[in-house]
């Protein structure tokens, strides 16, 4: 079994500046076979209790305007939650310190071949912006997923995977059989704060799951996904609101990148020139490391809900939300 693993912090990375701009985003609000990818994360989450009836719960929080960039400044009383429909009390809104776990999965297939450089190029400013205070792994995606480093907190060791990431020719993507088994190693390992991040060009997918396997496996895992498209074909994206099913020209793998996200709190980002990859992962670590944690309360004798919604009172936002893992689950 292939098992990737979380250090700790030795030598942390300054974040570069955030200024950016890109190609828009959609998405709101979860590594390899059963077998093969699993991170090794240990952690202690504490759900406290409010009172005899009622426990803490929480969520991780993205609220951006107009132009995508993060809100600050917002309190209790603009949130609402709810949990099937039962709206709760909504006791504390604070940034979001909690480290997290970031795998991130890169297209390797022949169709990358043309923005492999670009890749790269994004990949330094994916990782400068994150690192600090977090870990990351990188895994390929070119041909059987394939780990190129191990979930570490030490730059020298992911810069040296990122001059691993080249095109193998004659090779198509498993981009969906990636994301599945990438979440189910986060469920393994109970990891506190998952996030996945999907870097792939619109080439032939040969995954052997499909679009419902990856929402579900997201769910299941609590990790937040993050797709990021290199538009290199003529073709409009598959909307976000189609339903699930089997398809010809890449349909499930067009589901899997709208529907990921959205039932994950991550988003799509759909990136028209490469050359503007680096941009637009710099505009994700901006918001990545905005994040909010949102307290609230629910009745402490209720199952976990089926679904969990937030928004904000102020219509001209956009919210996405990642509840917290809880002892209980």
């Amino acid at each position: 079994m292939l098992a990737l693993r979380l250090f700790a912090p030795e030598h942390p990375v300054l974040k570069p500046s955030l200024e950016t701009g890109y190609a828009a985003v959609s998405g709101s609000t979860g590594l390899l076979s059963g077998a093969a990818l699993g991170l090794a994360i240990m952690f202690s989450p504490v759900v406290p209790a409010v009172n005899a009836q009622s426990t803490e719960a929480s969520m991780f929080v993205s609220v951006l305007d107009e132009s995508g960039a993060p809100v600050h400044g917002l309190g209790p009383t603009d949130f609402i939650i709810e949990e099937d429909g039962n709206q709760r009390e909504v006791l504390q809104v604070k940034p979001a310190t909690m480290p997290m776990q970031i795998a991130v999965l890169v297209d390797t297939s022949t169709a990358a071949a043309s923005t492999i450089r670009d890749i790269r190029n994004g990949l330094v400013a994916l990782v400068d912006g994150l690192l600090d205070g977090n870990e990351i792994a990188l895994v390929s995606f070119g041909g059987t997923p394939r780990i190129l480093v191990e979930s570490t907190r030490r730059p020298e060791r992911l810069r040296d995977g990122i001059g691993q990431v080249f095109a193998f020719p004659d090779s198509a993507a498993y981009l969906l059989d990636a994301l599945v088994e990438t979440a189910r190693g986060f469920e393994r390992r109970a990891a506190p704060r998952p996030v996945i991040i999907a870097i792939t060009t619109e080439g032939v997918d040969y995954s052997n799951r499909d679009a419902r396997q990856v929402v579900a496996a997201l769910r299941d895992s609590g990790a937040a996904a993050h797709t990021v498209v290199l538009q290199t074909r003529l073709s409009a994206p598959v909307a976000a609101d189609t339903g699930f099913g089997f398809g010809n020209d890449g349909r499930e793998r067009d589901l899997a990148l709208n529907q990921g996200p959205r039932a994950s709190g991550g988003q799509r980002i759909d990136v028209l020139l490469s050359p503007r990859l680096s941009d637009a992962l710099t505009a994700l670590v901006s918001v990545l490391r905005n994040q909010s944690e949102v307290v609230y309360a629910r009745p402490a004798s209720l199952i976990p809900p089926e679904e969990i919604s937030v928004r904000v009172r102020q219509n001209d936002l956009t919210v996405r939300g990642t509840p917290t893992k809880r002892t209980e689950d």
